[in-house]
């Protein structure tokens, strides 16, 4: 979509604290674009019913809509739009990437997805724990952990890496994908992620 056109935002629970904050972000790092015009934020009950209900609601009025920022995943939970989205037609930008999301990556419906290293936010706090209390070494009081962008380019990568954290129903033809795996876009900075990654999607193809 280059640097310009209009953009929604699917937010999730409108009183998700957390949520709240990505869609601050995704604001905040807009200014930045001129070109860019965000037409709104929309909410929604999350499940993939509701997402995509609100999904398809919002198109329709946003007939001329480029672009999506989609600050969880929820649409992808289930396979029913893999026929209905034309590749390419929209750039989407969305957080989550397990399993059951990765066709949509394959499928060119899905730009990039943000993945969360969820085994990571397990193992990290029992691994500063043990330093703390047992080893009693100095630790970090804020440990932030980065997102990472997975696209066509290293889906077979992070299903790999999907697979070694324990993740199950895992398609077999991604497992094979000799493509690597990087992570990436940063930490924290959820609206310049988005932004920039709905920006650059034409480059990095």
């Amino acid at each position: 979509m280059g640097d310009s056109g209009p953009v929604a935002v699917l937010g999730g629970n409108a009183n998700a604290p957390n949520l709240q904050k990505r869609v601050q972000g995704i604001r905040k790092a807009a200014e930045k674009y001129p070109g860019i015009e965000i037409v709104g934020e929309f909410y929604h009950v999350e499940t993939a019913e509701a997402a995509i209900a609100e999904m398809n609601r919002v198109s329709q009025a946003y007939p001329a809509l480029k672009g999506w920022a989609m600050v969880g995943g929820w649409p992808f939970f289930s396979d029913t739009l893999l026929n209905q989205i034309e590749p390419g037609k929209v750039k989407i930008v969305a957080v989550d990437a397990l399993p059951v999301q990765l066709a949509y990556i394959d499928k060119g419906i899905v730009d990039v997805f943000l993945g969360q290293p969820t085994f990571r936010w397990g193992e990290i706090p029992v691994e500063k724990i043990i330093e703390k209390i047992y080893l009693e070494k100095e630790v970090q009081e804020y440990y932030q952990m980065k997102l990472i962008r997975v696209w066509k380019d290293n889906l077979g990568g992070w299903a790999r890496q999907l697979r070694a954290w324990g993740y199950e129903g895992i398609p077999v033809e991604y497992l094979k994908d000799v493509n690597t795996f990087a992570w990436g876009m940063g930490h924290g900075a959820w609206g310049l992620v988005f932004l920039c990654t709905l920006i650059l999607v034409d480059e990095i193809k």
